[in-house]
């Protein structure tokens, strides 16, 4: 993960847990980082990545749930960005 992407430890504490999309066609979309782990109720990005199974592993970290790690698509972002859950 490019070291200015982290998440400050205090937002940590927030985050309901993390999904996995290929960003291309997202604003943020990088080449060089193209795999992002975004938060799963508001799809806040929480970290970009160069590979699929970094994205992953980091999206693990926030949990054991289910739906940490889940692959999801551009379409569910932008939803879940303009119609946050819980939180967001």
């Amino acid at each position: 993960m490019k070291e200015n992407e982290k998440i400050m430890a205090t937002d940590l504490e927030n985050i309901s847990g993390g999904m996995v999309v290929y960003a291309q066609g997202l604003p943020e979309f990088d080449p060089v980082c193209p795999w992002e782990v975004v938060e799963n109720n508001n799809c806040r990005l929480l970290g970009k990545f160069t590979n699929r199974d970094d994205a992953i592993k980091y999206a693990k970290s926030f949990g054991p749930e289910s739906y940490n790690a889940q692959e999801t698509d551009i379409a569910t972002v932008n939803r879940l960005r303009q119609n946050p859950q819980g939180n967001g």
